[in-house]
């Protein structure tokens, strides 16, 4: 420490005693809420305390000979500087606030006793404020000069600050990560972003774990277990879309952790944990479908699906490119005039914790590299217990970028015990030390939560059936509407994806008919009117399933094996070959597609009329379900004559409907709605329907 000097220093007792007294009078003021008429009255006699304080102690340090004691004043003058650019900000006087940040910046980098605890916390918060405020001007790249900077100093913080100011650092590098996300997700740097996000999180959480706080900070400044919650939920999000599964199922599981911890971790119980638990349930059984759809593009693409999981991610070749860095500008948009430098006139001494030029694209590559997932062999590293690493089972393992203390333990057991049958279907054991996102053999190289069998891929359907049936008991329809019939439609989704794998006709056909059932009921405690996306949606939906079980039960077609929204129609069928009780039941699915397809379209027209012209954004799908309900009465068989007439003189009539719909509405044959093929093929029916219309009325004579 450096010394307090003559006790007749009149700088040394101004520091001792009416410094402090300030600091008090300070602290009583910024408390007081003020009326709305002047909301910043208290924050304005707040400030006049702290210039008073500066041009006093300006006074006192001309004065003073001790250099060791006019240190200390300079660096009192520094975190004055820093006192009253935080009252201007929240007073909205942004440019003066920026001033006076950029003013304390300079003298604690000239200040001998930067290196000090208390200086050293003082100035990480000076670079914490200008990143802030850049960030807030939305220029992030001038925000991420001062943001890195203060990364950069508590890296290399000297070891004094951790022995006696670490929480107080901490605190501070929190808020550096919390602004380092703002910085890069408006950056276009997803994947830094969701880094320091999952970051600030882990560090909220241990903060704020019960034991870590005061009562009296705790009331003022409470944890909120609930958006910690949903911010691992939506963080999830993202890791789902970036194929980073096992991140992804991590935070989840780790916020089903927290809602039924929260009062043991953190010491709170947040209102509506039923609500909060169901949507942590709903979000897992998305996380699922995404799982399970995942699982079925590495199927289909066996040999490019790393470019499916890496997709932009995927780390490009390093260019010579040599880059210059960015240094410290001390002139900010408040000065009129060129001012004289801060707290001295000599350099200022540049070293590893305040470095002169900072490589921002140094520092990235590193970063980058922490918010990805890594398999032990992909690393090449051993796994020491408290590094981010997720064992799958034993002998593998998986390195994530977000780690929870304080819920690892049970997350990680909760992992490994929902998905022990996915890993014994998925392949063997592995060997001691394997890579969690290979397989042995010559077979290609597989993600790990990817099933490519139908064993796997149906037990990552049976976990999000679980997590979709359970929130269903939140979400009835009676007050959920909307997160009902959503997790209904997710349901649907699911069996359809796990059909392509599916070869037994019969299973395939009672996977739909499940749909069926979940879906169709919907359309009759749905309003038409209130929920005209959902109606629309499921009626087409029903309609399609329909028809799929008619093309199974007829022609033998599993669902997807080839077109079954082709229009041309098919030979007759010779009468004599065609069994009864099959026909009745192919033409009772006929009828409810039909039915459905109906509903569907109807819901575009009013009074009864045709749509003069529908949402380039809905045309394509209109335009299917007529052209679908025209091929669905054309095929029922085994009807009589007068009959099977009417049907074709329906379809007939349905595809000049259709003509007349393209011929108002040119635009369906360009590329934004795609119809043209179909629309061709319509037009090829219409001209041949005439003549079978005839031969069916020869027949009637």
């Amino acid at each position: 420490m450096a010394p307090v000097g003559d006790d007749n220093s009149k700088l040394a007792d101004y520091l001792e005693k009416d410094i402090r007294a300030t600091v008090v009078k300070y602290d009583e003021l910024w408390e007081v809420q003020d009326p709305e008429e002047t909301p910043y009255r208290s924050k304005y006699l707040a400030r006049e305390l702290l210039e008073v304080s500066v041009k006093r102690l300006e006074e006192l340090l001309a004065q003073e000979a001790d250099e060791a004691l006019a240190d200390r004043g300079r660096e009192m003058i520094a975190r004055l500087f820093l006192f009253l650019g935080k009252n201007l900000y929240f007073c909205e006087e942004v440019p003066q606030a920026e001033k006076y940040f950029i003013r304390s910046l300079e003298r604690y980098l000239r200040s001998p006793l930067r290196l000090n605890p208390e200086p050293f916390c003082y100035a990480q918060d000076v670079f914490n404020q200008l990143g802030m405020l850049w960030c807030n001007r939305q220029n992030h790249g001038e925000s991420m000069n001062f943001l890195r900077r203060a990364q950069i100093m508590y890296v290399n913080r000297p070891q004094a600050v951790r022995e006696s100011c670490e929480q107080r650092c901490e605190n501070n590098y929190t808020l550096t990560m919390f602004y380092l996300a703002q910085a890069y997700g408006a950056l276009q740097k997803p994947a830094l972003s969701a880094r320091f996000c999952a970051e600030t999180m882990s560090r909220q959480l241990e903060s704020n774990s019960a034991g870590q706080r005061t009562q009296e900070i705790s009331e003022k400044d409470p944890f909120d277990c609930k958006d910690w919650v949903r911010n691992c939920c939506a963080l999830s999000d993202f890791f789902v879309n970036e194929c980073m599964f096992w991140t992804a199922e991590y935070l989840l599981y780790a916020a089903m952790v927290m809602c039924e911890r929260c009062e043991e971790v953190a010491g709170v119980r947040p209102d509506n944990l039923d609500e909060l638990k169901a949507e942590c349930l709903r979000d897992t059984g998305n996380y699922y479908a995404a799982r399970l759809k995942f699982s079925r593009t590495c199927a289909e693409k066996p040999d490019v699906w790393d470019e499916v999981w890496r997709g932009e991610r995927r780390a490009k070749p390093a260019e010579n490119v040599k880059h210059e860095g960015t240094k410290i500008s001390f002139r900010c948009s408040a000065d009129r005039v060129e001012r004289p430098p801060e707290g001295g006139t000599g350099p200022i001494c540049w070293d590893s914790v305040f470095p002169e030029v900072v490589y921002l694209e140094d520092e990235e590559a590193q970063d980058n590299r922490l918010a990805e997932e890594h398999s032990q062999a992909d690393s090449g590293e051993n796994i020491p217990r408290d590094a981010n690493w997720l064992e799958l089972r034993p002998g593998e393992h998986v390195r994530l970028p977000v780690h929870f203390r304080p819920l690892h333990e049970q997350t990680q057991r909760r992992i490994r015990r929902a998905n022990a049958g996915f890993f014994t279907c998925r392949d063997p054991e592995p060997e001691s030390g394997c890579d969690a996102s290979s397989s042995s053999g010559s077979r290609p190289r597989q993600h790990s939560a990817a099933g490519l069998n139908f064993e796997a891929a149906r037990e990552v359907f049976k976990l999000g059936n679980h997590f979709y049936g359970s929130s269903l008991e939140t979400y009835v329809l009676d007050g959920w509407v909307t997160e009902h019939v959503r997790i209904l439609q997710e349901l649907s989704t699911m069996y359809r994806t796990l059909q392509f794998w599916e070869k037994d006709p019969k299973r395939s056909a009672a996977m739909l008919t499940r749909r069926a059932r979940m879906l169709c009921p919907l359309l009759e405690q749905l309003s038409p009117k209130v929920y005209v996306a959902f109606w629309r949606q499921c009626s087409f939906s029903a309609a399609e399933i329909y028809q799929e079980l008619y093309e199974l039960k007829a022609n033998g077609k599993m669902p997807g094996s080839h077109g079954l929204r082709a229009i041309a129609d098919e030979e007759d069928e010779d009468a004599a070959s065609i069994d009864v009780r099959k026909a009745a039941r192919c033409n009772e699915l006929a009828r409810q597609s039909i039915k459905y397809y109906g509903i569907f379209i109807d819901s575009y027209h009013t009074d009864g009329k045709d749509a003069e012209r529908v949402d380039t954004d809905h045309a394509h799908t209109y335009l299917l379900g007529r052209l679908n309900r025209c091929r669905m009465r054309t095929k029922m068989v085994g009807l009589n004559v007068d009959d099977e007439l009417e049907m074709h003189k329906l379809a007939f009539r349905e595809y000049e409907a259709i003509l007349a719909y393209r011929d108002r509405n040119p635009e369906v044959l360009t590329e934004a709605v795609g119809m043209a093929t179909e629309l061709q093929l319509c037009e090829e029916m219409a001209s041949m329907l005439p003549s079978k219309l005839a031969r069916l009325a020869a027949k009637r004579r």
